[in-house]
Parts: structure tokens; C-alpha cells; sequence
């Protein structure tokens, strides 16, 4: 008989990538019908100023292989323009799960998805697979999520300079704000973020985090003079005597990606709140047997 879930809060990255291509409404769908925790997106904004959401700076990866494929950047196209473009469902699956785990560098098979891998030409793929994704405003997020029967955690990546009056406009709008928290793992993005929140009173409920990798002791003087919910710790740096002098600062401490059976050990053993993951389905599979 499985247990019922008690470990820490499940971010499917990007959304269950197993089901569909990253950062799609069918992607979040299926981490929702799966019952995991929460969500991490990344956020771009358009020419004319629509937040989309969207990880790399251009839309070659995830287009490759369509029949409108683009290898402009974002914010170089309209929301028009990127409304119209289809992402395929072959060769951007996160098939490639082993018992071992797959290393963070390796989960997103980019050469596959670029065309680039001869196993997997997209000639074949396509008649295997012929599903196609849009990609999403998030107004679009925020308007699916208003419709759910039980709370979803958001991590939102500002993955851009300049969206922070936009963002916070639309999270003023949306009833499910006090589960979104808004962070970046870039310094001069962060200083962004934490800036504007010290000019600008945020949203009620929203809040901020950082994704810092390591505690050094420059982000020890630092972390002090903001205003952060969480930070994010890489899996080789989560030291217990950093957690602790996080929590002592009432700071949540997340984990950075785990996909690996080892990191979902030290993630667990050290009680931290949640982590981002590719493999929402494998880590609970190894949660139930680990607590056998």
C-alpha cells in the first residue's frame, strides 16, 4: 500500500516533460493530475510586451523539427508571431530516465532536440509523434490555475530584464498569488528583483527568492539587506551548517534540480522544503520505497 505523500514540495520543472514538450499548458497540466506540489516556469516578455512563458533567449530548440520553426529571440517577436508557432511533441520528451538518475546536464537532450542526434531524425519522429504544443502567456497560466480545485506552488524565473511592473500587475490580478514566489538565478536579475521591491510595495502574498547555488560569504553579507521567502542551493552544496544558518533567518532553503537517487537522498535527509525536478514520477517511486 503507498503512502500517502509527506516529503518535500515536488517542482516539476518546466512542468512533467515526459508528458509534453517544457513550459506547455499540457505539461502543467500533467504535473497538476499528478498531485505534485508545484510548478517552475521561466518568463520572457514579447516586442510589444507580453510575458510568455519561455526558458531559452530564442525559440530554436524548442521549434526545431516543426513546421514553423524560429530561430528568432523573444523579444524580438510579437505575441502574434509566437502565438502561430508549433512546438512538436517528437524529439522533446524527457524520455531518457535511468535507475541510476540522469545528470543535470544531460536531462534535456539538446542534440535530439536540435535534430542533430542521426538516431532520431525527425523524419521518423514526426510520424511517430505528430502532436504539436503552443507556447503560453502567463495570463494564460494564471487563468488555468484560477480554475483548480487545490493550490499550486509557482516558481516563476525571471529569466529577463524589465518585467517586473508587468509581472506584478498581472499578479495583482490573479486570487493565487500568495503560492507564487518570483526569483532568478542571475545576480544582476535578483539585484532587479529586490530592487524594484524595495521602490515598489509587491503584491500581497507574493514573494521573492534567489537562486544563489552555493552560500559563499559575499551572498552571507548580502542575503541580510533583502527580502527573500526562499533560496536555492545547488545539490553538491547543501551543507547543513548553510541550511541552518538560512532557516535561522527564517529563509526556506529549495534545492536546485535533483534527478538523481543520491540527490533526492541528501534532499530528503536534510528536511529541505522542496526542489525543482525533472523526474516528478521517478523521485516518487523512490520516496515510497525509501520510506519502507
Amino acid at each position: 500500500m503507498k503512502k500517502q505523500y509527506t516529503g518535500p514540495w515536488r517542482l516539476a520543472h518546466r512542468g512533467i516533460s515526459q508528458a509534453a514538450p517544457e513550459n506547455t499548458l499540457e505539461a502543467f497540466r500533467a504535473a497538476y493530475h499528478a498531485g505534485i506540489e508545484g510548478l517552475e516556469i521561466d518568463i520572457r516578455m514579447t516586442r510589444d510586451g507580453v510575458i510568455v512563458i519561455h526558458h531559452d533567449p530564442t525559440l530554436e530548440r524548442l521549434t526545431c523539427g516543426s513546421d514553423t520553426p524560429c530561430i528568432r529571440a523573444v523579444e524580438e517577436c510579437t505575441w502574434k508571431e509566437l502565438s502561430e508557432l508549433q512546438l512538436p511533441y517528437a524529439n522533446h520528451l524527457m524520455d531518457n530516465w535511468k535507475p541510476e538518475g540522469v545528470p543535470e546536464e544531460l536531462a534535456v537532450d539538446v542534440m535530439r532536440q536540435l535534430g542533430c542526434d542521426e538516431a532520431h531524425p525527425y523524419e521518423q519522429e514526426r510520424v511517430r509523434e505528430p502532436r504539436m504544443a503552443k507556447l503560453m502567456r502567463l495570463s494564460d497560466l494564471f487563468e488555468w490555475l484560477s480554475q483548480l480545485t487545490r493550490r499550486v506552488i509557482v516558481e516563476i524565473e525571471y529569466k529577463a530584464s524589465g518585467m517586473m511592473p508587468e509581472l506584478c500587475k498581472q499578479l495583482s490580478a490573479f486570487a493565487g498569488r500568495s503560492d507564487c514566489i518570483i526569483f532568478s538565478g542571475e545576480p544582476a536579475l535578483i539585484d532587479e528583483i529586490q530592487d524594484y521591491a524595495r521602490r515598489n510595495p509587491l503584491p500581497s502574498g507574493v514573494k521573492l527568492g534567489a537562486n544563489i547555488r552555493r552560500l559563499t560569504e559575499a551572498w552571507k553579507e548580502k542575503i541580510p539587506t533583502m527580502k527573500l521567502f526562499e533560496v536555492g542551493l545547488n545539490i553538491e552544496a547543501l551543507e547543513r551548517e548553510d541550511i541552518a544558518w538560512l532557516r535561522a533567518k527564517n529563509i526556506l532553503v529549495f534545492s536546485n534540480l535533483g534527478d538523481t537517487p543520491e540527490g533526492w537522498q541528501k534532499i530528503c535527509t536534510r528536511n529541505l522544503t522542496g526542489f525543482k525536478t525533472n523526474y516528478a514520477a521517478p523521485f516518487t517511486e523512490w520516496w515510497q520505497a525509501w520510506k519502507e
